[in-house]
């Protein structure tokens, strides 16, 4: 027996049926009725630009998870066209296309009941709304301005007598806060990965001097450091510190180039850990991108923590993987290019690899290699090495 279609919006997961039977292009321009259409992913918009405003329900069709297409014909109807209905996606998109897909202005994904099935449901919800760990939302796409205060005490109980004393501040009131209290002696360490564009996005409303740490490891896809660029010159962002690293070390451990196919926990140590150990305790402050919802172990991560050598300040603590999208979306900001294309999370080129429709969205990292994180790990105030099977704190 086949399984239903699923229709996943809002964190839920639900029946198909408002959006079943809705014309194509063709059958609705020959009706001329009706307030729904379905469009292939490769449509002529201009054909459909006069009957905009009376569609309610736009339909894209995804033929497959790698076939991106559809991703650009939402951003373009939402930024080009102006369209304010309802903007599904419907194909065997996978669950963090899904939140790709909210960043390209769609409301919902329509898959059938066998890609659904294949993720356990936490993962497709788990980066939304499962954790309830998390603060109402602070803005909305289409139907209101930003707050720039949030009540996390109202959701998250397991703080309610935490000793935090940037508790209960929004994003951008604990960040200009944090640049009060320490006199501008803050740092950001950005990868200029999937959510970078967020936090640089909320530096540079507050200040565009703050110091970005970016490490050019020599090995990054030509992407990454094109969107490494577009992000300074868009945000306005103007001390940019490109670490690299050092040239002596490189010549004498990795002469050829090759390190990472032998000793790819040595080529990490050489190409990132030690040049940002060397810079990164120039600064009191470390702001990082860590969110609550991520691991366990962050379950009751407070905002600003004070222990050990260097003050951490996580601003997105609250934040959940869907108001990372939807910041994202309501502040147009640009996505890693790669994205689009099955990048799901974004390292040196020689060791990223596409994620194939089931896998988890870290499988593409140092595939077939006994290892999953580079090595940037801080415990008790020093870098440490890294043991892959040891669940650690990740810069």
């Amino acid at each position: 027996m086949a399984m239903p279609d699923v229709l996943i919006r809002d964190g839920h997961a639900g029946s198909t049926a408002a959006i079943d039977n809705i014309p194509d292009l063709d059958g609705f321009l020959a009706s001329n009725m009706g307030d729904k259409v379905k469009l292939n992913n490769d449509v002529d918009l201009e054909k459909l630009k006069l009957h905009l405003p009376k569609l309610k329900t736009i339909i894209v069709d995804f033929p497959s998870f790698a076939d991106g297409r559809g991703f650009s014909i939402g951003r373009e109807l939402r930024k080009k066209y102006g369209f304010a209905g309802d903007l599904i996606a419907d194909g065997p998109l996978i669950p963090d296309q899904y939140v790709y897909a909210l960043q390209c202005g769609f409301d919902g994904v329509r898959v059938d009941g066998v890609t659904y099935e294949r993720q356990s449901e936490s993962h497709w919800f788990d980066a939304l709304d499962a954790f309830r760990v998390t603060y109402q939302r602070a803005y909305d796409f289409k139907n209101g301005p930003e707050v720039s205060i949030f009540d996390a005490r109202a959701t998250s109980k397991a703080a309610e007598n935490n000793d935090d004393p940037y508790f209960g501040l929004s994003a951008e009131q604990s960040l200009r806060k944090a640049i009060a209290d320490y006199d501008g002696n803050l740092v950001l360490a950005s990868s200029m990965g999937i959510d970078s564009a967020v936090l640089l996005h909320l530096v540079s409303k507050i200040d565009k001097n703050l110091p970005i740490i970016f490490l050019d490891t020599g090995k990054h896809f030509r992407e990454t450091l094109h969107y490494r660029d577009q992000l300074v010159s868009k945000l306005g962002l103007t001390n940019l510190i490109n670490l690299t690293p050092d040239r002596s070390e490189l010549k004498q451990e990795d002469p050829h180039g090759d390190l990472h196919l032998e000793q790819p926990d040595s080529c990490c140590d050489l190409r990132k850990v030690r040049p940002l150990s060397r810079k990164i305790f120039d600064y009191n402050v470390r702001i990082t991108g860590r969110k609550r919802y991520q691991t366990p172990d962050r379950k009751n991560m407070p905002i600003l923590e004070t222990d050990g050598k260097q003050i951490k300040l996580n601003p997105l603590a609250y934040w959940t993987a869907k108001d990372v999208t939807t910041y994202l979306r309501k502040h147009d900001l640009p996505v890693h290019p790669l994205l689009s294309l099955g990048f799901l999370s974004i390292g040196c080129q020689p060791c990223t690899t596409r994620v194939s429709d089931g896998e988890d969205a870290r499988a593409g990292r140092w595939r077939n290699l006994d290892k999953d994180e580079c090595g940037i790990h801080f415990v008790d105030g020093k870098w440490v090495p890294l043991n892959p099977k040891k669940s650690v704190e990740v810069f």
